[in-house]
């Protein structure tokens, strides 16, 4: 079968699957006139086609969407990439320029001793500047990875935190970077980047803790390993971020060992009006410190979530509550862990 719309040229795409169930799924739910089965897969074109294109993944299980691949019409020896990573590719096609031409600008967000309100560092969250335009550190990391260029970004993204945090950051702080582990196709010259940052700004590595981001998605414990032998031989600390009561999460805390361990938001989400989500919480908070970590509490928001973690043991506490993320970093509010008696 032929159509205008799939000569060389044409805007569109044609979605492909070993799968005969999945095409015939997605053909079914293209109901367009410019959807059609073709012997060699499905095409979308004409206008309006990316939109569908959403559409048609959003309608698909994580399952099928991982069995359908996508190729642009009219390309010239085109490379078939699952259709999900197409998507994201099409709607991040500014990330190119933003790694030739773009700012990196971080901000920073206070964690804080719940026993005492002492801010013990700050996290550096990456926001980006192209001309005029922000973009959140969320669609950076998802632009990153659909683009094949984790690796580039987490490297700026790594320089910038240090650059900046260390030249910003009040004494006695320490600050937490990013680090993904799937980025570290070259451990020793990461960490004599990230060394040569620290020196030049005067600084001593223990006051620079590398937080290991989505350390489940790395199965090889061995890299894992090394990641964070590597760092400590050189005196910096680590964090692990994301934890929850799943056994890729326990895995990476028994591996990794780090010194201070995050609380997944959503473990921690409801925790004030949630018995069993106490009890869980409790029980992480004392597992991990079994191993030498302290805990923090990511996306705290109010009070009672706050004293709902201070009471249940947990060490530190981040998030909107203490204060936002900032360009430069703010002093928290000393009222906030008055005792409520003190404080009519």
């Amino acid at each position: 079968m032929s159509s205008p719309d799939a000569q060389p040229g044409a805007d569109g795409v044609r979605l492909l699957s070993r799968r005969p169930s999945v095409l015939f799924k997605v053909a079914h739910l293209s109901a367009e006139p410019s959807g059609y089965v073709a012997e060699d897969g499905l095409v979308l074109s004409g206008a309006g086609w990316l939109d569908r294109l959403r559409d048609l993944l959003d309608a698909l299980s994580m399952t099928e969407r991982d069995g359908l691949f996508a190729v642009r019409l009219g390309e010239r020896q085109p490379l078939p990439l699952l259709a999900q990573v197409f998507l994201d590719r099409q709607h991040t096609d500014w990330f190119p320029e933003f790694l030739s031409m773009g700012r990196m600008v971080p901000h920073f967000q206070p964690i804080v001793d719940l026993s005492d309100g002492r801010v013990v560092g700050r996290e550096a969250l990456m926001r980006g500047m192209l001309g005029t335009t922000e973009v959140s550190g969320g669609e950076l990391m998802k632009a990153a990875c659909a683009h094949d260029a984790l690796y580039s970004f987490d490297t700026r993204a790594r320089a910038a935190a240090l650059e900046v945090g260390l030249a910003v950051l009040p004494a006695g702080e320490t600050l937490f970077v990013n680090l993904d582990p799937r980025a570290a196709f070259d451990l020793e010259a990461s960490v004599r980047q990230t060394l040569s940052i620290v020196q030049a700004a005067g600084a001593t590595p223990d006051r620079v803790c590398m937080e290991l981001v989505s350390p489940e998605s790395v199965p090889d414990s061995d890299l894992l390993g090394r990641i964070v032998a590597v760092h400590r031989e050189h005196g910096m600390l680590i964090a692990l971020d994301d934890l929850s009561s799943g056994v890729d999460a326990l895995r990476c805390l028994e591996v990794v060992r780090p010194d201070v361990a995050k609380l997944d938001r959503a473990v921690t989400a409801g925790i004030e009006i949630s018995l069993p989500r106490r009890r869980l919480v409790a029980a992480l908070a004392e597992y991990a410190q079994e191993l030498g970590c302290k805990v923090v509490a990511e996306a705290v928001e109010r009070d009672s979530e706050f004293a709902a973690m201070r009471d249940l043991g947990v060490d530190y506490g981040q998030g909107h509550y203490f204060g936002r993320p900032t360009e430069r970093p703010m002093a928290v509010d000393p009222w906030l862990f008055k005792p409520r008696a003190q404080l009519v």
